[in-house]
């Protein structure tokens, strides 16, 4: 079931309208920027220093387990370098 261009327009107004509650912004632009904003203003406070610390943990920890998990691919490669 494809979605007819009014369908569109309705679901494009009422996303806008939803994000000009949000934030007061009628564009995009306006949008991206005070949401920028907003999380300067919170990384600044320190309010989301943890969940920037989870994350690069986590982040951390899948490229380790990558590596670990693929040492095959590269590793000759390395040993090949002395």
């Amino acid at each position: 079931m494809a979605l007819t261009p009014a369908d569109k327009k309705e679901i494009e107004n009422i996303v806008k309208k939803e994000i000009k509650s949000f934030l007061g912004e009628p564009t995009i632009k306006k949008y991206e920027t005070e949401l920028i904003k907003r999380l300067k203003k919170e990384i600044s406070k320190g309010e989301l220093r943890g969940d920037i610390n989870d994350i690069i943990v986590n982040m951390m920890s899948e490229y380790y387990y990558l590596m670990w998990s693929k040492r095959n691919t590269w590793q000759n490669n390395l040993r090949n370098k002395k």
